[in-house]
């Protein structure tokens, strides 16, 4: 009698640990489920900013220029000053405008090129913003090759890069992000280049 209590016991016991056990794995894939789509919707928004940022004419004639930065403050972070927060490091604009004082044409390219580049450093956080910035820069980087001649068009873009990647900090964070979230991508169906059409 004793022995047979004791196996009824014994079966309860992993009866109620069975349930438990399911109980606790439905929990966790609930909680799991519940952040998947959170990441997923972060995302979708994080991608459709970094396709919705275009540059505006303001920008490349001037009127929105930046003060410029405290130099305390320009290498401080990996991101840097923004504070006419148009998506450009307040730095890089200046140089730019210095570059080419007369010519909107030839900013337009650049600029564009450089605000894709800075989202490298305030967007990207996976595969699909990875994705999406490239893809960004690319439009920027066609946009410059339908502006400068081809002899011209690597130096231009070479002399952008080392404007937004000046520092070991940000050269460091722009390559960890490429070797870390970078896969496969196509081109954006459907947009042109340059996000202004500036005339000759």
């Amino acid at each position: 009698m004793g022995g047979r209590i004791g196996r009824m016991l014994w079966l309860k016991k992993w009866w109620v640990i069975a349930i438990l056990a399911v109980v606790a794995l439905y929990g966790a894939l609930v909680i799991y489920r519940v952040f998947a789509i959170g990441v997923e919707e972060k995302t979708a928004r994080a991608v459709e900013r970094i396709h919705g940022q275009k540059l505006v004419m303001d920008d490349v004639l001037g009127v929105n220029m930046p003060p410029v930065p405290d130099p305390a403050l320009v290498d401080a972070t990996v991101e840097g000053v923004d504070a006419n927060e148009n998506g450009i490091r307040d730095d890089v604009e200046l140089a730019i405008f210095e570059k080419y004082p007369d010519s909107a044409r030839t900013r337009a390219p650049m600029l564009q090129y450089a605000r894709a580049l800075q989202m490298e450093f305030t967007e990207v956080f996976n595969s699909e913003t990875l994705v999406a910035v490239i893809q960004e820069e690319d439009r920027g980087y066609f946009c410059a090759g339908d502006v400068f001649q081809s002899t011209l068009l690597d130096e231009t873009i070479k002399n952008v890069e080392n404007l937004v990647l000046n520092t070991e900090a940000r050269e460091k964070k722009y390559k960890e992000s490429r070797t870390k979230y970078m896969t496969s991508y196509g081109d954006i169906k459907g947009k042109f280049d340059c996000d202004l059409d500036i005339l000759l």
